[in-house]
């Protein structure tokens, strides 16, 4: 059988603010994780309206990246997703709404999980994954 062999690459650009508010990482797990939980790569897009942006996006990509693999292997990748999705949001939305002060967090996000032969692919707000492959 032939391993999957994946590269990763970025390249973001600020907006119309001059400060670049993009985030994205990803992870490789060596086995058994990566039997469990598979590659992940996430990529954030904080909302330029909000005063805490690059904090947002930020946070998005580190907290998914920490947060998915410790949740339990018995759960499947959209489970383990959503739940740490949705717990990421309800977070930022406390965050909000404790500084009260215009420093609202907001930021889109998107995950791509490949885990054994399937591929994964989770959103939040407008930023996209996109397939490239022989040139196209």
């Amino acid at each position: 059988m032939n391993k999957l062999k994946l590269s990763f690459q970025s390249n973001t650009q600020a907006g119309i603010k001059p400060e670049n508010q993009d985030a994205c990482g990803f992870y490789i797990p060596s086995s058994p994780v990566l039997d469990n939980k598979g590659i992940v790569a996430v990529i954030a897009d904080g909302v330029s309206a909000s005063e805490k942006a690059k904090d947002a996006s930020a946070c998005c990509v580190q907290s998914f990246l920490s947060d998915y693999y410790s949740t339990p292997d018995s759960w499947s990748t959209e489970h383990s997703a959503s739940k740490v999705i949705s717990a990421l949001n309800n977070w930022l939305h406390s965050q909000s709404i404790r500084e009260q002060e215009h420093s609202s967090m907001l930021s889109t996000m998107s995950v791509l999980i490949v885990k054994s032969n399937m591929a994964h692919i989770f959103h939040v707000g407008d930023s996209r994954i996109y397939r490239y492959r022989d040139g196209k």
